[in-house]
């Protein structure tokens, strides 16, 4: 009865209700639209990240991510391997090797870092460089090196270029060697675009004098999940860690991952602030139908109706129009966010953030998280804005009340 009761009640001052559940509908859609937005971004980076250059984890040897040095290699990466492979069945691995060195096409030099990657990667796993100029290395080793595109041009280096790296061996020798550029590529990142040269596995292995080792094992997981603690740790459990590191991508990019924490706290100030105003505006409506009414609340006290009832009443009819609001709104965010769909980014995905390149495209979808956020504060919002009114309607005396006009 007291739900028929409020229903009908909304609709008393049909104005005030729908500039009520309108003014709750815009809440709603702000919050739900701008947090599917920012997660659906982040969504992108992170499948950026993962499928290219840092992998959902890496294995290193041991206090190779603290300090880098060219001779601190996992020794027998094949064995690795087959053990993450049955530690974690249908994961995609690669092996790397990085180094640093000088690079020389004619009279122009750069300094570089040499990446050799493999070539011949699993199927279905996105290559580490797109190819602009030429081709792709070779499956096998052959002398052969792409380059960043702005490297290229910085070196005037064309397909067929004789390209020359000078480095330091892990055994302290001087390492020099020549390559033929075969391709020119992009990276997803301005700063391997800068200055990366790309060559075979094995032709980086022999030119830095790692014999069979590699500095990164990277792992790359059939999932979209952010939270990577259950598969890390079940690879953890399967290698040794006395001389071998396992770390993932969040802990490989420490600044990126603080950077997104940071911008969801902020987004849930922007929340709280966008429903609060929303909630000020509610209690302003609760209040003046309650005030309006005071005669008839009088009138149904002196029937014998309870003050608890009265104040359910008063509530009922504020989380109506919240559960309106919430509906109506996230029907809008739906709307905003399918017209939206493929977002291109335009000049901003030519920017890095904190070395990630961001995405050119970002499909806009509607996250669930959002749509929990933005619902249970709405609806607690307007709880909170109708229980003051409510409770405040029912301390009303009754013989005061019937006298009220």
């Amino acid at each position: 009865m007291l739900l028929a009761m409020a229903w009908r009640n909304l609709w008393r001052n049909t104005r005030r209700t729908i500039i009520t559940v309108m003014a709750l509908t815009l809440g709603v859609a702000a919050v739900v639209t701008i947090h599917s937005y920012r997660e659906s971004v982040f969504k992108q980076m992170i499948h950026e990240i993962t499928v290219g250059l840092i992998g959902h984890a890496q294995v290193h040897a041991k206090g190779y991510q603290a300090d880098p040095e060219i001779g601190r290699v996992v020794v027998d990466p094949l064995t690795v391997e087959a053990r993450l492979r049955t530690a974690l069945p249908g994961a995609a691995l690669e092996r790397r090797v990085m180094g640093y060195g000088l690079a020389g096409v004619g009279e122009a030099s750069s300094a570089a870092l040499v990446l050799g990657i493999e070539p011949a990667l699993t199927p279905g796993v996105r290559p580490l460089v797109t190819i602009t100029r030429g081709r792709a290395l070779g499956a096998h080793a052959a002398q052969e090196a792409v380059l960043g595109r702005e490297l290229a041009v910085q070196l005037d280096a064309v397909p067929g270029a004789s390209l020359v790296l000078v480095g330091q061996a892990a055994d302290g020798s001087v390492a020099n060697d020549r390559y033929i550029v075969v391709g020119i590529g992009d990276a997803g990142s301005a700063e391997l675009n800068g200055n990366a040269v790309f060559l075979n596995l094995t032709d980086a292995q022999d030119f830095f004098a790692l014999g069979a080792g590699a500095h990164q094992i990277i792992v790359r997981l059939p999932t979209s999940d952010e939270d990577l603690s259950t598969p890390l740790a079940t690879v953890r459990a399967a290698l040794d860690l006395a001389t071998l590191e396992v770390l993932a991508w969040s802990e490989i990019l420490p600044e990126l991952q603080a950077t997104m924490a940071e911008k969801r706290r902020y987004q849930r100030v922007l929340d709280l602030v966008v429903i609060l105003i929303v909630g000020l505006g509610v209690l302003n409506a609760m209040t003046m139908s309650t005030f309006e009414r005071t005669r008839e609340f009088g009138v149904l006290a002196s029937l014998g109706t309870r003050r608890r009832r009265i104040v359910g009443l008063v509530v009922i009819e504020a989380l109506l129009q919240g559960a309106l609001g919430c509906v109506a709104g996230v029907l809008l965010a739906l709307g905003l966010l399918y017209a939206l769909g493929s977002l291109r980014l335009g000049g901003l995905s030519e920017q890095d953030m904190l070395g990630v390149q961001l995405p050119a495209v970002v499909d806009v979808a509607l996250h669930p998280a959002a749509l929990v956020n933005a619902v249970v504060t709405a609806l607690a919002t307007v709880l909170a804005g109708g229980l003051w009114p409510a409770i405040r309607a029912a301390r009303h005396a009754p013989a005061e009340a019937t006298r009220y006009v």
